[in-house]
């Protein structure tokens, strides 16, 4: 289905008008993953994207530049992998996207080694821990949460990094798991042991996060309804996946927080990043 969709998008590319997207080959592709997603059912999904699937891209990925692949595995099972430096005092951790669904890819494997690089030219020694958080619908809200706090509990407390050397790096999910662990670290949630710095963390960079909206009526979502990479429809599905039984809080959804939450957030430098709105 995928493949018709992409063919007849295709035919129409050279005549749609200017508000049929910023070229015709991303259209065609962002249509051909829009099916992809509508019609792929649950034990499809599943097997397409197996629990050990970032993982084999970040072998793949180590296999292709000659490099030497190191992983942290934490007693409660949750795996990340090491690039860059792992002895450099300064460490970025990197919660990828994908809605809490989909694993991390190339190209987030990609983004993070261009960052190191930029980096090192820049005369900053760093690594980055990768977090290939376990994904829905076997793994629900809040058990990414978890995860990643219990990372950023191992590196402070068993590798002794100072929590102003770590920056915090997301993208979509992975921005909103980050918005999730800053809360925790501010208003610790019941369900999962507290965590207490003794200084801020040095900063968190989030790229386009979730904010925990599951709702689809916005002018925008309307507007681009038929030409979004996906549909309003998938979204709330996706969002409904991840939370599972969970009701929204203020730790899933950012942007119901109470007037205050996010006062004193124990990180010193906070880039947002969203797009035109």
């Amino acid at each position: 289905m995928a493949v018709i969709t992409a063919s007849w998008t295709a035919l129409k590319a050279p005549v749609k008008g200017p508000r049929g997207g910023a070229t015709a080959t991303k259209h065609i592709f962002a249509m051909a993953v829009r099916t992809f997603f509508e019609t792929v059912t649950l034990d499809q999904f599943r097997y397409a994207y197996s629990p050990d699937t970032s993982a084999r891209f970040l072998e793949a990925w180590a296999r292709r530049t000659h490099t030497t692949l190191n992983t942290v595995k934490l007693p409660d099972g949750t795996t990340a992998f090491w690039l860059g430096n792992p002895d450099a005092e300064r460490l970025l951790l990197h919660l990828p996207g994908g809605a809490y669904c989909l694993p991390a890819l190339p190209s987030h494997i990609d983004y993070s080694t261009s960052i190191l690089k930029h980096l090192g030219q820049a005369g900053i020694n760093a690594g980055m821990l990768f977090l290939p958080y376990e994904l829905t619908p076997a793994a629900q809200y809040p058990h990414q949460m978890k995860q990643a706090v219990a990372l950023l509990q191992y590196v402070i407390e068993d590798l002794g990094k100072r929590p102003s050397d770590i920056v915090l790096l997301g993208d979509s999910a992975g921005a909103h798991l980050i918005l999730s662990v800053l809360s925790h670290l501010a208003h610790p949630n019941p369900h999962i042991p507290p965590l207490l710095l003794r200084e801020n963390l040095a900063g968190a960079l989030l790229l386009s996060p979730w904010m925990g909206e599951s709702r689809t009526d916005y002018d925008s979502c309307r507007r681009n309804a038929s030409r979004d990479l996906v549909s309003p429809g998938l979204l709330t599905y996706w969002a409904d996946m991840f939370l599972g039984d969970a009701e929204f809080d203020s730790y899933n959804r950012p942007a119901g927080a109470p007037e205050g939450w996010w006062r004193d957030l124990p990180v010193e430098e906070f880039f947002y990043w969203g797009g035109r709105i």
